[in-house]
C-alpha cells in the first residue's frame, strides 16, 4: 500500500526535476520552498525515494481569472497554488497521482485554504479534470516548457 506524507522540500526536488525539467543540471526550486510551502511525497510499497510530488502554497489565482474561478479563492491565504506535481514513470496509472493531489486538497482545507489552482500543462489536463478540477482562461505557453492552462477546483 502507498505512503503519502509531507517532507521537506529537498525530498520533492529530485523526482520534480527528472520528470518536469529533464535535462536540467540543477535542481528545480521555488522560492516559496523553504518558507510557506507545503511538499506532499508518495512512496511505492518499501520504497526509500518518492515516486510522487507536489508543493502546495498561498498564492491567490490570476486577478484576469477572478470572473471564471470561485470568488473565494481571492480572500486572504483562500487560495493555494499547486506547483511541481510529478510521478515517476513507474508509478503512472497506478493512482498514486491521485493520492498525491487528495494530500494536497487535505493540506489546502486544513490550513485554511478554499480553493487550489495551478498551471497545467496541456498533457495534464485531463487528469485534473477526472479529479474535478475545471480550467480558466486560455491556453498560454511557458517558453522552454510548453502550453498550459489554469485549472482550479474548491476544497
Amino acid at each position: 500500500m502507498p505512503t503519502v506524507r509531507r517532507v521537506p522540500a529537498s525530498a520533492v526536488r529530485p523526482l520534480r526535476t527528472a520528470v518536469l525539467r529533464p535535462g536540467w543540471t540543477t535542481p528545480a526550486t521555488y522560492p516559496e520552498d523553504e518558507s510557506v510551502a507545503v511538499h506532499v511525497a508518495a512512496f511505492l510499497d518499501g520504497q526509500s525515494e518518492p515516486d510522487g510530488v507536489a508543493t502546495v502554497y498561498p498564492e491567490a489565482p490570476p486577478a484576469a481569472l477572478a470572473d471564471e474561478i470561485a470568488p473565494a479563492a481571492y480572500a486572504p491565504d483562500a487560495g493555494w497554488r499547486l506547483r511541481g506535481m510529478a510521478t515517476s514513470e513507474a508509478a503512472r496509472g497506478t493512482g498514486l497521482g491521485r493520492l498525491v493531489l487528495e494530500a494536497c486538497f487535505d493540506t489546502v482545507r486544513q490550513r485554511g485554504g478554499a480553493v487550489l489552482w495551478c498551471n497545467a500543462r496541456r498533457v495534464a489536463v485531463p487528469f485534473y479534470a477526472h479529479l474535478g478540477m475545471a480550467t480558466a482562461g486560455p491556453e498560454f505557453d511557458i517558453a522552454g516548457i510548453g502550453p498550459h492552462v489554469v485549472m482550479w477546483r474548491g476544497v
